[in-house]
């Protein structure tokens, strides 16, 4: 009976554990975010100064670039020591993580070009993108590593938002770029449409898994985006503008941007708050002290009962099935909470494999798009579209063709040559 009391004990223990190590993850997201959003600053600020050939947001670079340095360093500060033991089956984290750092990295070369106008709007854009693509990546990575229910919820509500802000960001950058031109070509119309239903799938799964704080406060944004909507159909329509428009779709863009941030913030306390509270409910609901009191009231030289977890007609019968080494008392003790645990634990293990199927299906479709653009070369949103026409065309969902085209290629490569 200890040893039985003892694994509970050390299963309750592990689960703090498991907890506290999210709330550092916890953290660490929230620095990303951070980060990602005086990135996303950096991105518009130059974005601006090579459509207007050098005459605006010159004085904004340079602070711009303070700012990423100083969140950058304190991601850093964050992120688990290589001088230490590495956590098993975090391999694929480390990975990201070093992916993320060797974006960062690229910034230095980056701005050099975008200071000397040397990099067109096209590919310093592009170059941006894959940098913040790196640091969600890694932010994607830390969601999958979450094991209780509440705390994951949160974790993919946050993640699908930020996900969900950077292609609003890419939407002020392809929008300022037409702006600042006169007009928008084919190409940067087709592209505004894909990211504003990027987006809006971003924000369908954060709104099945946000709180009601932040639901209300993304709500309120959303309402007062009229004037966006109506910039929105300019570009899309492919109208001309005169060129006061790009500072004022640069300017309620970034208000917008601003403003998403703030919802960022309240599920960054959201995610918090759940680690925290679940970790005292854990530590709280530690009942094991007072049956091992009632433990060492029994003589050791007695007998002892044996009890099958899930039987039906225990309850009805529960006072015959004692032998003279528990008490019926004692016993029912002992299987209410060896049952109550293995309940909690189903419920979790339910709950997290529905999310970690949303968060598997999202990956497939990010690796889908990958080896599209790899293959034919293409953007990040002439991609999605292939992969939507796809699933339109086969009446499936975009997540089953990813996972198709993943197998056929995964079959291919190991195809001996």
């Amino acid at each position: 009976m200890n040893t039985a009391l003892n694994y509970l004990l050390v299963s309750r223990q592990s689960e703090i554990a498991s907890l506290r190590n999210l709330l550092h993850t916890g953290r660490l997201i929230g620095q990303i975010s951070q980060l990602i959003h005086v990135l996303q600053r950096e991105r518009g600020a130059s974005n601006i100064w090579i459509c207007s050939g050098g005459k605006l947001f010159g004085d904004d670079l340079p602070r711009c670039a303070r700012d990423v340095s100083r969140e950058s360093d304190g991601m850093i500060a964050l992120l688990p020591g290589t001088q230490v033991s590495p956590l098993a089956g975090y391999s694929r984290l480390y990975a990201r993580i070093a992916a993320a750092l060797h974006g960062l990295s690229d910034l230095k070369p980056l701005r050099q070009q975008v200071q000397n106008l040397a990099v067109s709007h096209d590919a310093a854009m592009e170059r941006f993108n894959q940098i913040i693509r790196q640091l969600l990546n890694l932010v994607f990575e830390a969601a999958d590593t979450a094991s209780d229910p509440q705390v994951s919820r949160a974790l993919i509500a946050m993640f699908s938002f930020m996900q969900g802000k950077e292609l609003a960001g890419q939407e002020r950058a392809t929008g300022s770029a037409g702006f600042a031109a006169g007009a928008f070509s084919a190409v940067q119309s087709k592209t505004l449409v894909a990211l504003i239903e990027q987006q809006q799938r971003c924000f369908v799964t954060f709104s099945q898994f946000a709180d009601t704080q932040s639901l209300q406060l993304w709500r309120t944004l959303a309402e007062a985006d009229s004037e966006i909507e109506r910039l929105r159909r300019v570009a899309c329509m492919g109208s001309k503008t005169d060129e006061s428009g790009v500072l004022r779709w640069f300017q309620l863009l970034t208000k917008r941007l601003d403003g998403m941030k703030a919802v960022e913030d309240q599920l960054e306390n959201t995610l918090m708050q759940r680690c925290r509270s679940t970790i005292k409910r854990a530590e709280a609901a530690d009942a094991l002290d007072d049956i091992s009191q009632h433990l060492h009231t029994i003589n050791p030289q007695q007998g002892f009962s044996l009890y099958v977890g899930g039987a039906g007609w225990l309850e009805e019968h529960s006072t015959t099935l004692d032998t003279e080494g528990v008490s019926p008392q004692l016993g029912r003790s002992v299987l209410s909470l060896i049952q109550q645990q293995a309940q909690r634990l189903q419920a979790q293990a339910d709950e997290l494999a529905m999310m970690r199927a949303t968060l598997n299906d999202r990956k497939q479709i990010d690796q889908a798009k990958a080896l599209l653009m790899n293959h034919h070369q293409c953007s990040e949103e002439q991609a999605w579209q292939t992969l939507r026409k796809m699933a339109m065309n086969q009446n499936k969902r975009v997540a089953e063709i990813a996972a198709a085209m993943l197998s056929v290629a995964a079959a291919f490569a190991d195809t001996p040559k």
